[in-house]
């Protein structure tokens, strides 16, 4: 049985909220702001809605879109007390639409704008965009430092991935007489109880790396690198959406990436993927997609942002979106400093200054002064950060923007700070990679961390398979010279005219 339009739909446009996408009726309603074809649109929420009963877990996706809208700034409280085996599909179906017009709390103080011009509009001032002082040779061993950092962060925290908090995986690496980390992780063998093996980490332990395995984050990167080759500057989201429909499977997807896959199939368009039956939508997901923007604009985060904007809104929204952007611009600064704090206030410059995760970001740059530790700040940090989902966008950079300071510009300490905090292991300890490896380059690098790797990242993506790290490397230098030409000559002529 589908779900009969009207019910989606109800009676007044007002209930149907713009993230939805709002599924225009068929000669019920007129369309809302044209988000959505008609037909599409209504089916494309029907059958979503449909898939979601047949598993019978449509009451948890309100159960989770309860908490998401409140985390936002909505007030949902009470909504969750219809919930109930006894509660019909029908009036689940019509409960979610009715949360999105539930009313703003009059406790959140914050402000998180959706679009590009509103976001820049919310942004402090920052430096924008220079020219950085780096000559090819230069600029191709920092990129490739950009990328062997990713790679090797990733491997490094995927053998933890799905423990959780600091205190699981700290009980592990004392066992295995590795704490604190310093190296890659040791596979214990018997594996002690207490402990959940991730079969996604095979060739991920110490001494069994020959090359990177496949990981969903760093197939983004790749695939990111591919969009950028194809459409440069005028990459779009709907780019991004065309290039995981024919280079992702399904089941290489996550969370918001696999719901927003899911809505592409039924034909809900890109610009409204991200707020249809997603309520992962601030996960982390779209600031693991968002280092190759930042390694192909070198002292531009304005542009970085702008790039890692159009692809994480095509899964994310509000601080899943600022997370990437902020990330971005990170790693485009990294080409110009190597203080990590300087760094990550440039990356704050580019998204909301009243969002919840700047707040959050402030946080950890106020306490580090306060604390030599980075465990006493993290235990200072963590009652806060664990009312998010372990894979939340705002308590895992939290994690990283600690890692980051605490590491002190040293590649090893950072990554494995990054792993220590736990929560998303291997995204944050990669995209610390990435940052530490972009500041200091490729030579710079430990041979510990690099040599394992021999020089292979194997790829999920169709199309790519096996690739040369230092080939991935060479093709963003690429990208990023022409980038570095169009701002020297912007820089000279400020007005465009020749």
């Amino acid at each position: 049985m589908l779900i009969p339009a009207a019910l989606l739909m109800k009676r007044h446009h007002a209930l149907l909220p713009e993230t939805v996408g709002v599924m225009a009726s068929q000669g019920v309603m007129k369309r809302h702001h044209a988000l959505l074809p008609e037909t599409a649109g209504v089916m494309a929420l029907q059958m979503a809605l449909q898939s979601q009963m047949e598993r019978e877990d449509l009451g948890n996706l309100l159960r989770a879109e309860i908490q998401q809208l409140h985390q936002e700034g909505l007030a949902t409280s009470g909504e969750e007390d219809v919930l109930g085996p006894a509660a019909r599909p029908e009036t689940l179906a019509d409960q979610y639409l009715r949360l999105f017009v539930a009313p703003r709390r009059q406790d959140f103080p914050f402000v998180e704008p959706h679009t590009l011009a509103e976001i820049r509009r919310a942004r402090p001032a920052g430096p924008r965009a220079i020219v950085p002082d780096l000559d090819a040779a230069s600029l191709h061993d920092r990129i490739l430092g950009g990328w062997l950092g990713r790679v090797a962060g990733c491997v490094l925290g995927k053998p933890v991935e799905p423990w959780g908090q600091q205190e699981t995986i700290g009980r592990y690496l004392k066992l295995a007489g590795s704490y604190p980390l310093a190296d890659y992780i040791p596979r214990l063998d018997p594996f002690p109880t207490g402990f959940f093996l991730n079969p996604g980490a095979t060739g991920c332990f110490r001494g069994e790396i020959h090359g990177a395995p496949p990981d969903d984050d760093t197939d983004y990167t790749v695939l990111g690198l591919h969009l950028l080759e194809a459409h440069g500057l005028a990459l779009r989201t709907a780019d991004v959406a065309a290039a995981w429909l024919h280079h992702l499977a399904y089941t290489r997807t996550w969370t918001a990436e696999r719901a927003t896959y899911r809505n592409l199939v039924l034909g809900v368009p890109p610009e409204q993927a991200a707020r249809v039956l997603n309520p992962e939508r601030e996960y982390i997901g779209a600031r693991i997609r968002a280092d190759i923007y930042g390694l192909v604009c070198p002292g531009n985060p304005e542009l970085a942002a702008d790039l890692a904007y159009r692809d994480a809104a095509l899964s994310h929204t509000k601080n899943g979106v600022y997370s990437a952007m902020f990330l971005a611009a990170c790693i485009a600064w990294a080409f110009v400093t190597d203080d990590v704090a300087e760094v990550i206030r440039v990356g704050l410059s580019e998204i909301p200054a009243s969002c919840r995760l700047a707040e959050a970001i402030r946080g950890v740059l106020a306490l580090r002064p306060e604390a030599a530790d980075w465990a006493a700040t993290y235990a200072r940090l963590l009652p806060a950060q664990s009312v998010y989902h372990p894979v939340h966008a705002i308590n895992n950079t939290v994690w990283l923007v600690l890692a980051l300071l605490y590491g002190e510009g040293d590649f090893e300490k950072t990554i494995c700070t990054a792993v220590m905090c736990g929560f998303d292991t291997d995204c944050n300890a990669a995209n610390a990679g990435a940052v530490l490896g972009t500041i200091i380059g490729a030579q710079a690098l430990p041979r510990k961390w690099t040599d394992p790797l021999a020089d292979t990242l194997r790829t999920a993506v169709a199309q790519y398979g096996d690739v040369r790290i230092s080939t991935l490397a060479r093709r963003t230098a690429r990208l990023a010279e022409t980038n570095l030409h169009l701002v020297a000559e912007l820089s000279h002529n400020p007005g465009g005219k020749s």
